[in-house]
């Protein structure tokens, strides 16, 4: 037990040197249901964050209430593939504009398929081929990085295509593999902490294709609220989102039954994401950002991920119910 507390305070005050304004510790409520912790939320986070050798960000707001909770929120981790939610912002936005429309149709091998069905296919199973078929019809990944700054999203940006990210991986992997030298840029992607649990300083650095939490809350706030698309590609979208297959034991894994998440995945060796939206029994909406670097394995990093939802889960759904909106009587 105060081998645990060590390392909870440990954390605790690395938390403290990352707080912003922006995103504030919520003190727990008498009812908050994670077996009536004596410890906070931050202290409950920390203790997760600190069973693995490895570094968790997480940003989360409640959509209609507008409070926050965050954990290492302004840092930068790697994306992976939720950065596919920005693509789909960008096409569904040219969708918007006149310049697209969901039944055009693009070259897939020797095949022809319908955009509408290619973004199913990257936000639904979070199929490569079909991100990087949109990604080129918008542009590139300076034309997505163009609409995350029209956007007004900051922290956020994309350098490759995720035929290029995918290939650097398991480029990357299979040095660590074979024992062969790593590049900086390797390095910075394979987070790790030292021993003593100190962030090592050579995983640091490369900020290609990250987010941080924040930032992809941010994103999902402005979508989820109309501020990006119209209310036809804002609705369409969260009910792709709402069909993901992907990360079974991540966000979703430790919810209710039948619990409404709308959420994008992304996987890379020693990175497990899962970013979205959850539907709260209070009527509450909850945007949810975790992102998980480094540990032993897979299943440690998606079983942190799946708790952190969990307790924020709970955390929120302590908060008195959204109101009613009554009509008027004619």
């Amino acid at each position: 037990m105060a081998v645990l507390m060590r390392q909870m305070i440990g954390v605790l005050v690395g938390l403290t040197a990352l707080a912003t304004p922006t995103y504030a510790e919520l003190p727990l409520q008498p009812g908050f249901s994670s077996t009536a912790s004596p410890y906070t939320l931050s202290q409950q986070v920390a203790a997760i964050a600190s069973n693995g050798a490895g570094r968790i960000g997480i940003a989360a707001m409640n959509l209609d209430t507008g409070e926050t909770f965050a954990f290492a929120g302004r840092d930068p981790f790697p994306m992976a593939s939720t950065v596919k939610i920005a693509i789909a912002g960008a096409y569904l936005a040219g969708v918007d504009s006149g310049r697209f429309h969901l039944d055009q149709l693009y070259s897939r091998g020797r095949t022809v398929i319908r955009a509408g069905r290619l973004i199913e296919l990257m936000l639904i199973r979070s199929d490569n081929g079909a991100a990087d078929i949109l990604l080129k019809a918008v542009g590139g990944t300076t034309a997505v990085n163009a609409w995350l700054a029209r956007a007004g999203i900051r922290g956020q940006r994309m350098d490759r295509t995720i035929a290029r990210l995918v290939l650097d991986d398991r480029s990357r992997a299979g040095k660590i593999i074979a024992n062969l030298p790593l590049t900086p840029q390797d390095m910075a992607q394979s987070a790790s902490l030292t021993e003593d649990g100190e962030v090592n300083p050579a995983f640091i650095g490369d900020a290609r294709d990250t987010s941080t939490p924040a930032a992809m809350v941010a994103l999902l706030k402005k979508l989820q609220q109309g501020a990006l698309l119209s209310p036809q590609s804002t609705v369409y979208l969260f009910d792709v989102m709402a069909r993901c297959v992907t990360g079974a034991h991540r966000i979703k894994a430790l919810l209710p039954p039948g619990t409404p998440v709308a959420h994008k995945t992304g996987t890379l060796a020693g990175v497990s994401d899962d970013v979205g939206i959850i539907s709260l029994p209070n009527g509450h909406r909850l945007a949810l950002a975790i992102f998980a670097k480094g540990m032993r394995s897979e299943w440690e990093r998606d079983r942190s991920i799946a708790e952190i939802a969990r307790l924020l889960y709970d955390r929120f759904s302590a908060m008195a119910p959204a109101p009613v909106a009554w009509g008027t009587a004619p």
